[in-house]
């Protein structure tokens, strides 16, 4: 029984030491704090979207596509979300990648960019998902340098972010992340959004890996207005104005006018940097369950805390009128 008892102890050592050395590989300080380039600068980007998932993703890329000088966009990534009511699952993935073609077409770019499906969510805390989109991330990442990185715009699930650091950590220096992980009515107790239950190795990954980190926190207040105001500024403006309109009336849900439209924020916090409230904050470790720790941090992250919500919209309506003349 002595000896069963040391064997037992050894092995549960020998199982300590390897998530040790697994945590040395993945983990560490984020010691760079990302700053949101002028507005006069160009900015690469891939974006990463649960397109379907929410009509605020729909709006969110129409407004990166209509903004060129700002943005040179390498490609799409279409990811995961799921919805036990609708039983979406794995079908989202590829609903994501054909909802993102859809936008292209509408703003008559059909074929400009290269749109890949991301990864499933990540079933172990250092396993990643494997998809094509994730390994357009790296690639991109790898052609990238610390003086002209990617910036990697996470719109949804993390997986594909979080994925595509785990499948080469080399990318660290590379690439900015810039995710949509609102937990404004919870910060800074709770991680508690719907971005992150999506994917809790993925989310926690994001606070832990050492990748430079920007989070998108807010969001709740930036809703749509009248079905009469999109109707005026955005209806009449080409196909792509009339696809958002329609999209609008698919659901009550969509027509409140409360509904927040949360994803515009960060493409316009993007454009034009002066529209968010921007802070450095301690980069906090998460729990398993999901709680910020805030005792054991990790380096520093550039946090947004709040958007100009006129000023968000009329960034799309603006350019909806210039690029679709009646």
């Amino acid at each position: 029984m002595r000896f069963f008892g040391i064997l037992m102890l050894l092995l549960q050592l020998s199982s300590t030491d390897q998530i040790m050395a697994q945590r040395d590989v993945y983990f560490g300080t984020k010691e760079t704090v990302p700053v949101i380039p002028d507005r006069e600068e160009q900015i690469r980007v891939i974006i990463v979207s649960d397109a379907r998932n929410e009509i605020d993703d729909i709006w969110a890329i129409s407004l990166a596509l209509l903004y060129p000088e700002r943005f040179r966009i390498e490609g799409f990534v279409g990811s995961n979300y799921d919805h036990t009511h609708s039983g979406v699952g794995r079908a989202s993935v590829e609903n994501s990648v054909e909802e993102i073609h859809t936008i292209l077409e509408k703003a008559g770019m059909a074929g400009q960019y290269p749109v890949y499906p991301g990864g499933h969510p990540m079933q172990y805390e250092f396993a990643p998902s494997q998809s094509k989109g994730i390994d357009f991330i790296v690639e991109k990442a790898m052609q990238s340098t610390p003086q002209n990185p990617l910036w990697i715009i996470g719109l949804g699930s993390p997986t594909d972010l979080a994925s595509a650091y785990l499948t080469k950590p080399e990318i660290k220096d590379r690439v900015i992340m810039f995710w949509h992980a609102r937990t404004e009515n919870t910060w800074p107790d709770r991680a508690h959004n719907y971005n992150i239950k999506g994917d809790i190795h993925a989310s926690r990954m994001m606070f832990h890996a050492p990748f430079p980190l920007v989070i998108f926190d807010t969001g709740t207040h930036l809703v749509a207005g009248s079905l009469e105001e999109t109707e005026q500024y955005i209806k009449p403006y080409g196909d792509l104005g009339e696809y958002l309109y329609q999209y609008r009336l698919k659901s009550n849900y969509y027509k409140d006018p409360n509904k927040g439209y949360f994803d515009l924020g960060d493409i316009a916090a993007l454009i034009n940097p002066e529209l968010g409230e921007w802070e450095t904050v301690d980069c906090p470790t998460v729990t398993y369950y999901m709680d910020y720790n805030f005792s054991q941090t990790n380096g520093k992250m550039l946090r947004c805390s709040d958007m100009d919500r006129d000023g968000t919209f009329a960034l799309l309506y603006e350019r909806l009128k210039e690029k679709f003349p009646r």
